[in-house]
């Protein structure tokens, strides 16, 4: 029984042979598992039902454990057919990086407590201002994810236009509402930030997509002219690059021209597809989200980075500043030349250092690397759509246009398009997602796996027509 909480030298050694050996034994056994587990619920109600150990185990046996019942019981979003959710598959250096900045454990709010960590983290969020052509006024934070980067953005937007009184009186100063505008295929994420925020979801309007599920610009004028006439105050436009459901991607350069004539603040969610900038297919429409006044990013998407990996952009870091900047007796710290104290960047106090996985990443894979895997991933799912269209059995839903394909079997309706996904997915052959357009039901593939291939989709496709056999009218 240890009760020292530390490794000897031996200890050490043995965790981290354990640990390769089980990295090693789960990419090799990776493709012939189901990519959803068929769930042992007896195993699953001993992890709910154990109670806490007044004694020790040894390390051979929690290895052991996570063999026989973890990794039996869990979704394995690195296999190749996994492609439900805009979820990809870790980079090799991921893991180690992961382990490496557990070890030196750094706390990323105070520069003090952090220099190294504090520089990657800064030359991480200007590598992604660049990419954008934002300037050097601007500045952000590594976060969880997109949800927490969109989040602090409207938290900025909210505040810059609520200005002195932000602190203060806050929203309970206002007579007029904040209203916010975006369309109605953007994340939820967006939902739940303006129920955090105290702005209520009724002062958020979905505005109508066109035909390829672009926010209309013209209702979204006749929404904002509307509003103003009712004595609300308009202030900020969500748009998106990579909508939630089909990766479309609204016009952003027409968004920034409207909010500026409307003084509003413009936030583009980028957390599905902006960093797919660093393609030259992508470059001309994303490279614009350099004008707006924010823009949420995931490494943990199109950087292939492990969880968690998102960021926040802001055109000017005073922004973040006047929301987060907090600095109680025991927090105060000499300024620095070259650092900051990412405590007055966003909400959270303690933060872990999840730059070291995106620095190690962009490091040592290179630009023109991930550009060459984005345009793969465009590849198979053009791939997918062209199969979709080619055979009689499939209808594809919408164009693609990114590197998702909506689609459903043609000869079924919606309930019966719902049973081949369940069969699809308790059967374990793919991982596949729901998809409503317009009203009709059908299935989505999101292609951000670093394994699929095109015989993947060849096998997805034929097992969808063999399952859609027992579930048609006649059944």
């Amino acid at each position: 029984m240890k009760d020292d909480l530390l490794f000897s030298a031996n200890e050490s050694k043995r965790a981290a042979e354990l640990t390769a050996a089980f990295i090693d034994r789960y990419h090799a056994s990776l493709t012939d598992r189901p990519v959803f587990p068929d769930i042992d619920r007896d195993a699953i109600r001993r992890i709910l039902e154990e109670p806490l150990p007044e004694a020790g185990s040894s390390i051979e046996a929690l290895f052991e454990e996570l063999d026989s019942t973890v990794v039996p019981n869990s979704t394995h979003a690195a296999h190749p057919r996994f492609l439900p959710y805009v979820q990809p598959s870790p980079n090799g250096i991921s893991p180690y990086a992961e382990t490496v900045a557990a070890v030196i454990n750094q706390n990323c709010n105070l520069w003090t407590l952090s220099p190294s960590a504090n520089a990657i983290e800064q030359r991480v969020v200007r590598w992604f201002a660049d990419l954008f052509g934002f300037g050097d006024t601007a500045g952000g934070i590594i976060t969880s994810g997109g949800s927490m980067a969109n989040l602090i953005a409207l938290t900025a937007a909210r505040d810059n236009q609520l200005g002195e009184k932000a602190r203060t009186q806050g929203l309970q100063g206002r007579s007029s509402a904040l209203v916010l505008y975006t369309s109605d295929q953007v994340h939820s994420s967006i939902d739940k930030a303006v129920s955090a925020l105290g702005l209520g979801c009724d002062n958020l309007r979905h505005i109508s997509c066109d035909g390829a599920f672009r926010i209309r610009l013209d209702l979204l004028e006749r929404a904002v002219k509307r509003d103003r006439e009712a004595g609300l105050t308009p202030f900020c436009v969500v748009g998106s690059s990579g909508t939630v459901t089909t990766g479309s991607i609204d016009p952003i350069e027409e968004l920034s021209n409207f909010c500026r004539t409307q003084n509003m603040w413009l936030h583009i969610d980028g957390a599905y597809g902006a960093l797919a900038v660093m393609s030259e297919r992508f470059r001309e429409p994303l490279s614009v989200i350099g004008l707006a006044d924010s823009v949420s990013l995931d490494p943990h998407k199109y950087l292939f980075a492990s969880f968690e990996a998102g960021c926040i952009i802001v055109r000017d870091t005073a922004t973040l500043l006047h929301s987060f900047n907090f600095s109680p007796s025991y927090l105060t710290m000499e300024a620095d030349p070259d650092l900051i104290n990412y405590a007055d960047y966003g909400p959270q106090l303690s933060r872990g250092f999840k730059a070291l996985k995106v620095w190690w990443s962009l490091r040592l894979f290179g630009r023109k690397a991930y550009a060459s895997i984005i345009d793969k991933m465009t590849d198979l799912a053009n791939y997918m759509g062209n199969t979709a269209e080619m055979r009689p059995e499939f209808e594809l839903l919408t164009p693609v246009v990114f590197n998702c394909v909506c689609f459903r079997l043609a000869g079924l309706n919606d309930v019966e398009n719902k049973v081949v996904l369940k069969r699809l997915v308790d059967g374990g052959t793919a991982f596949l997602g729901p998809a409503s357009l317009k009203g009709r039901f059908g299935f989505r593939a999101c292609f951000m796996n670093l394994r699929t291939s095109k015989s993947d989709i060849d096998l997805i496709m034929d097992e969808l027509v063999m399952l859609s056999r027992s579930a048609g009218p006649e059944n």
